[in-house]
């Protein structure tokens, strides 16, 4: 039993980690030496280390980590089974700083609901997005978060659900491969950033609701009336609400905004309006 115990840990030791920085004295609930790995439902068994050297195994749930070296900022390193954080506005989401490997992260888990809400000194993610571009439902994930940009590998083309997901951050744009082909509830998911422009991926075939999508953000002119043309022509969806911010439309995007809010597609939208 042992030996059957000390081979899947070690097993388990040789997979990318899941490796996140942290600030323990940042405000939170735990000590200023301290650190809470926060988890929700769902199946957990991992191991942790760090960069001054602690160590846990076997773990299953929540667990609070005392760093020796006192207060500072320090890398985790989590391996195993670990589906999902889930900070949810609470705990110690201001201690962390940055997703340093997503490695074993997420793997199996479709659903990162509010896994990262709240964090608001998250200010980079890392780059290795294979298990983050397979989720299906991301509600919140990133809110309230200090995100200045996103993996350029990020797609997003499974997601279904993807209301307020990265609401109230810093993005100046979005991953140019981006589709979001699958989005159907993006309610307020890009909510007050500075988005000047979308890639030309993303056309919202499937979208259902469209609610508060791009408030606080001004998207060109010239992008944003493509968008109600590709909405117009490629989303068959009636009695949508669609926020495209304070975007300005021309004229050829206020021919198919006509035609979305008007006839049997009973739209509601709200924009800049028609450009000077």
């Amino acid at each position: 039993m042992k030996f059957r115990k000390f081979l899947m840990f070690a097993s388990r030791g040789t997979a990318p980690s899941f490796t996140i920085e942290v600030k323990s004295d940042n405000s939170g609930t735990s000590g200023t030496d301290q650190f809470t790995i926060p988890t929700t439902t769902g199946t957990y068994l991992y191991d942790y280390t760090t960069s001054d050297g602690q160590s846990g195994t076997g773990i299953t749930g929540n667990t609070t980590i005392t760093f020796a070296s006192g207060a500072g900022t320090y890398e985790i390193y989590i391996t195993g089974t670990f589906p999902r954080i889930y900070f949810n506005n609470a705990g110690d989401e201001k201690k962390l700083l940055r997703v340093l490997q997503w490695g074993i992260y997420g793997v199996g888990e479709t659903n990162q609901d509010k896994a990262f809400l709240g964090c608001g000194n998250l200010t980079s993610i890392a780059e290795d997005v294979d298990n983050i571009n397979l989720i299906t439902s991301a509600t919140s994930i990133f809110q309230n978060c200090a995100l200045t940009a996103l993996p350029s590998g990020l797609i997003w083309a499974n997601l279904i659900t993807g209301g307020s997901a990265i609401r109230n951050n810093l993005l100046t744009s979005l991953p140019s491969g981006m589709t979001l082909n699958s989005l159907q509830n993006g309610e307020a998911m890009l909510f007050s950033n500075s988005l000047t422009d979308l890639p030309t991926g993303v056309t919202l075939p499937a979208l259902t609701n469209g609610a508060f999508f791009l408030n606080n953000n001004t998207i060109n002119t010239t992008r944003y009336s493509q968008l109600l043309v590709d909405l117009e022509s490629g989303n068959v969806n009636n009695g949508v609400t669609f926020s495209g911010g304070n975007s300005l439309y021309n004229a050829t995007g206020e021919t198919a905004r006509n035609i979305l809010t008007g006839g049997v597609r009973l739209w509601t939208i709200t924009d800049g309006g028609l450009e000077p």
